[in-house]
């Protein structure tokens, strides 16, 4: 693992960190490109992509403090996100409410912003992933397979593949489904991208080295029941929408 990828004196260039730059520079000019696509306004654009990826680092930090208090033995420690630390949940959903309020200050359509914004995150997640794995962040089980580095499974690895497919995938259909498109409500792409994206975290987290949490009957992972929770949170809130919508169109 190599979470310092460069220093200086005393300065260090932190690996994660940089992966997380690129991941947001890559993520931030496919959103750009495809908006140019659709013929979407990109004068805000900067805003929402600078404030976004700021709240979503402050969401994911708040979310490990909450949950993981015992680590920090004084306030300036919580600051010091460079030493690591990060729920993803937590900034996935800071950062996603953040550019909800200013598109809607904007007087923006949110859900077909979100359709394309979903796949400039899953592209940038990936390659963030990647800076987890580079710092040894991410952990996966002890494993003889030869999947394995180091002795573990490669589950930051994993996960950073699967936001490439399902990131892929978005982009072919906004690119050449336009057929397919104009008959799925506004929003369904960044359903389909975000609860895919939560399915198969769900899965890659049965070979993460986790905590094991119970419910009743129920044996989980921590970040299983994250992501079994948000999951089940978008299915009922894209129900009522899809609800809402009908309902608006029969009046």
């Amino acid at each position: 693992m190599h979470p310092i990828l460069l220093s200086w004196g005393g300065v260090k260039l932190y690996t994660h960190g940089l992966m997380i730059v690129l991941g947001a520079l890559a993520g931030g000019a496919l959103i750009f490109s495809l908006a140019m696509m659709k013929g979407f306004s990109r004068k805000f654009l900067f805003d929402i992509l600078v404030f976004s990826l700021l709240m979503g680092i402050v969401g994911a930090r708040l979310a490990y403090v909450i949950f993981y208090p015992y680590q920090f033995s004084s306030w300036p420690e919580i600051l010091m996100v460079w030493h690591g630390g990060l729920v993803s949940f937590g900034g996935i959903f800071l950062g996603f409410l953040t550019a909800a309020l200013i598109l809607r200050k904007k007087g923006e359509n949110i859900f077909q912003w979100f359709d394309i914004g979903i796949v400039g995150f899953l592209l940038g997640w990936a390659i963030g992933r990647i800076g987890c794995f580079l710092a040894g962040d991410v952990l996966g089980v002890f494993s003889n397979s030869s999947l394995a580095v180091g002795g573990r499974l490669p589950v930051a690895l994993f996960e950073s593949g699967w936001c490439l497919v399902l990131a892929i995938a978005l982009f072919l259909l906004l690119w050449k489904g336009q057929r397919l498109l104009r008959r799925l409500f506004t929003g369904s792409l960044f359903a389909v991208g975000l609860m895919g994206y939560l399915i198969g975290r769900f899965v890659i987290d049965f070979w993460r080295e986790d905590s094991i949490m119970h419910l009743g009957l129920i044996k989980l992972k921590a970040g299983q029941w994250s992501s079994g929770f948000c999951l089940m949170g978008m299915i009922i809130f894209f129900f009522f929408y899809l609800r809402s919508r009908k309902g608006a169109q029969n009046v």
